[in-house]
Order: C-alpha cells, then structure tokens, then sequence
C-alpha cells in the first residue's frame, strides 16, 4: 500500500509536464500559413468624357432678295353723266300707299255640294230598319234624299226626294239619318255647313 501511494504521487507530480509537452506541440501543428498580398495604388481613372467644345456653324448663306416690278396699267376712268332726276311731292298724299287688307273668310249659311273644297264624308252609319212587310214580300227599292250636314257633322233637314216604290222605305229612312254622323265640308280649310244629296239602297240579304 505505501509502495502504490508513491507510485501514484509521483505519477501526479509527472502529469504537468507532459501536459505541457502536448499542448506545445499540438499549438505548432495548428500555425496556419500567412500568405502576405502587395496592393499597388490604382492609377486615377481617366476622365469618361472630354468637354466637348461646341461646335461652329458654317455661317448662313445669305440670298440676296429679288424683286419684280411690273408695270399694271391704271385703270381708265370713266365718266358718266347722269341724269337729274327730280321728285315732285303731291300735297294731297299724306299717307303712304295702300295696302289691301287681308281678306276676312265670312261663310254662308249654307253651301251645296259643289261649292265646298272638300265633301262631308259620313263616319258613322245606322243601317235604315228593312220594313217587315217589303221582307216579307221580297221588295227591294231606294231613296233619294237630301239633307244639311253642319259645322260640326251633324245631320238635319232631312228631306225624301225621289223613293222606289213610293212610300215603301221613305220612314225608315227619316228615321235613321239623323243619327248618322259626318266629317264636315270644308272651304278655305274652314268647316261649314252642306247640303248632302245621295241614295239609299234596300237590297234583301241572301242566306
């Protein structure tokens, strides 16, 4: 036991050195080669662009400016006497001249089928009542009537004037036109009141 207890203390006093020798030698393999890089100063850059010096223009040519003169004859005067002219006012025309009104349309009170510019036309018709006994017997005739369509398309002054076979259809008639219903005649684009004169025809319906 003692003998081992030296043992160890002087292995312990030993350890240092060898510590020492390692790390030495561990610090010489680790030296990293320095390699030393002379860096020469850069000459100045050259300057990119030269001031450019203006350029000179080539002096203008300059035309000397032609003239044309011609010779325009003056324009011939001519003169002309004129004639002296004079005005004798009449004392009695105190006003200036007479201007015809215009004409006023003044209508008539009635005015028959030739004279209006345009004819009454009929807008609305009631079918005259076929008498019982004529369909009965199968007759067919006509009326001639004449009748005033006034200013405003109605009708009145109804008047049977010829009717085939007499007496037949002549109430029937009379009775249906005063419902009837017309555009008026018409002068100088005015409405007036016309005289209407036309026939009525009773034919029997077929079947």
């Amino acid at each position: 036991m003692g003998i081992a207890l030296l043992v160890n203390m002087f292995l312990f006093a030993l350890l240092p050195i060898f510590v020492k020798s390692e790390l030495s030698k561990s610090d010489l393999e680790a030296i990293i080669p320095v390699h030393l890089v002379q860096i020469r100063p850069q000459k100045p850059a050259p300057h990119e662009e030269e001031e450019k010096l203006p350029e000179r223009k080539p002096p203008e040519k300059v035309i000397p400016a032609v003239t044309f003169q011609r010779n325009i004859p003056k324009k011939q005067e001519i003169e002309m006497e004129t004639p002296r002219l004079s005005f004798e006012i009449n004392p009695k025309l105190t006003g200036g001249m007479a201007v015809a009104a215009p004409a006023v349309f003044q209508p008539k009170d009635f005015y028959d089928q030739g004279d209006v510019d345009e004819m009454p036309l009929a807008v609305f018709k009631m079918k005259p009542f076929y008498p019982y006994r004529a369909r009965r017997l199968n007759i067919t005739g006509k009326v001639n009537v004449k009748f005033l369509v006034d200013e405003k398309g109605c009708v009145s002054n109804v008047r049977v004037l010829r009717s085939t076979p007499p007496g037949i259809f002549d109430e029937s008639v009379l009775k249906a036109l005063p419902s009837w219903r017309f555009s008026p005649g018409k002068v100088r684009g005015h409405a007036v009141s016309t005289w209407v004169v036309t026939t009525i025809e009773f034919k029997m319906e077929s079947a």
